[in-house]
């Protein structure tokens, strides 16, 4: 499972937990090495001390006696807080000798969350179990300030966050599966540590059908009867409702079941359940009632970033859940994922040149999702290639039926530019990320809306063609 084990320790409830955690994962590792830290930070309360200086009584401010203040304050912090620090890592000592572990103890001096980092890339960690929170908990706080950070600055490491006992043989270990490696990482050391433990796992995967259709509702309430005409509500709810989530559905239950795959050759037999909802809202909600010991997660998902530092639902529910949570890091190489035998069997069908032209009609966001629809009716008919009827009629089920004329649509000019405008204000900014992912190749023209989207203005005016060239702006 993992070789090297840093366990932070502060001898607080949720430390002594970790402790207990560490130790028993690094019993049931290879060769696991085992570090604990602590960290004291003497030099702060020198800082502190040297602050109140001017307020003490004026008996003590003569230099000779505050010389003599400041050297005893010293000795007795530096001193005193080295001394409770190795007391912190006395029962890791005892454990660790006793199960015939290699350790270490580390007890640096500084400000805790920066040394606990470099700490963790001196010993290069390939797992960090820290309590939820330590000595300064308060009810209201949903994680400690020090885990908080290291869950934010230490992408390097897994890290498991323990809020109560780890009963890995009465409890299952949830997975958050989206079909992203990084999720596939998370089932690949959920199973190891079930295998480990004798535990099960079930996984889980999360779609949210719901939102666009509150979008629809606020676009619709807000635009006057002509431009409600214009762009068709009617049919775009239908066609979310047909085609996005069912879509949507497909394709998260799709990586849901090539994880279950991935599992079962690993030794592990999963079960899978497919949500709809809030991803980080439904996943703590099933851990709860399935009283979870563990869940797992991978740090990023599907819609990542590149400056991203760690995905929201991830940070959500390792704030939220009332269980422990475990952060895998991306995985250094690619992972052999199974594909699924349907899917190996329903290889993409040619589409005719003039097929693939009506697609225009087709909202952008909305593509990807309807070619697997379009594609599944030409195979229920047994037809060798998807061809303009087959397209024609699901777009007038759809009631889609005016479109882009297909030569003006091959006449497009490529864009320079396409800004945005935002329809609806509180929409996450992520759906930047997906409309960059869908445009490219596609034609836009002033007035459509796009996800969340509205297109201001684009550059040459009308019909144009984004490229990978093409300048998007968002206002």
């Amino acid at each position: 499972m993992y070789k090297r084990i840093l366990v932070a320790l502060d001898g607080s409830i949720c430390s002594n937990i970790a402790l207990k955690t560490a130790l028993a994962l690094a019993e049931r590792g290879n060769q696991t090495h085992l570090i604990g830290c602590h960290v004291y930070a003497a030099r702060m309360h020198r800082t502190r001390f040297e602050e109140m200086e001017p307020g003490l009584p004026e008996s003590y401010q003569e230099e000779e006696r505050l010389n003599y203040l400041r050297h005893a304050h010293d000795d007795i912090i530096g001193t005193g807080m080295k001394l409770i620090s190795d007391a912190y890592l006395a029962p890791l000592i005892q454990k660790a000798e006793e199960k015939g572990l290699t350790y270490e103890g580390v007890t640096p001096e500084g400000r805790n969350y920066v040394e606990l980092l470099r700490v963790i890339q001196e010993h290069n960690a390939d797992l960090v179990v820290m309590g939820a929170w330590g000595h300064g908990h308060v009810p209201e706080g949903l994680i400690g300030s020090l885990t908080e950070r290291i869950l934010f600055l230490a992408p390097n490491s897994d890290i498991l966050v323990m809020k109560k006992s780890l009963n890995f043989e009465k409890y299952p270990i949830v997975v958050g599966i989206d079909g992203s490696e990084n999720s596939y990482a998370a089932m690949k050391k959920a199973v190891s540590i079930a295998r480990a433990f004798g535990s099960n796992v079930e996984a889980v995967a999360v779609y949210d059908p719901f939102f666009h259709t509150g979008v629809f509702q606020t676009i619709t309430e807000a635009l006057p009867d002509e431009a409600r005409q214009r762009f068709n509500f009617a049919a775009q709810e239908r066609l979310h409702d047909e085609i996005i989530d069912q879509g949507l559905e497909n394709l998260y239950r799709e990586g849901l079941e090539r994880s279950v795959l991935m599992a079962q050759s690993m030794g592990i037999e999963v079960h899978p359940n497919v949500l709809a909802g809030k991803v980080y809202s439904q996943l703590y909600h099933y851990a709860t009632l399935r009283g979870a010991g563990l869940i797992v997660m991978g740090r990023w998902g599907l819609h990542r970033e590149k400056d991203s530092i760690i995905g929201s639902n991830t940070l959500n529910i390792t704030r939220l859940s009332t269980t422990n949570v475990l952060v895998v890091t991306p995985p250094t190489e690619p992972l052999e994922v199974p594909k699924l035998s349907q899917e190996a069997q329903n290889v993409a069908l040619p589409w005719t040149p003039e097929a693939e032209l009506m697609m225009e009609r087709v909202p952008i966001f909305a593509r990807e999702m309807a070619r697997r629809v379009i594609e599944d009716q030409a195979r229920e008919r047994d037809l060798s290639e998807v061809t303009p009827d087959i397209v024609q009629e699901i777009a007038q089920r759809l009631g889609m039926k005016k479109g882009r004329h297909d030569k003006e649509v091959a006449d497009a000019p490529e864009a320079q530019m396409v800004s945005f405008r935002k329809i609806k204000r509180l929409a996450p900014d992520f759906h930047r990320h997906i409309l960059r992912s869908k445009l490219i190749g596609q034609t836009v023209r002033t007035g459509e809306r796009i996800l969340v989207y509205e297109v201001l203005e684009t550059d040459p005016p009308g019909l144009v063609r984004v490229t990978e060239k093409t300048r998007l702006e968002f206002r």
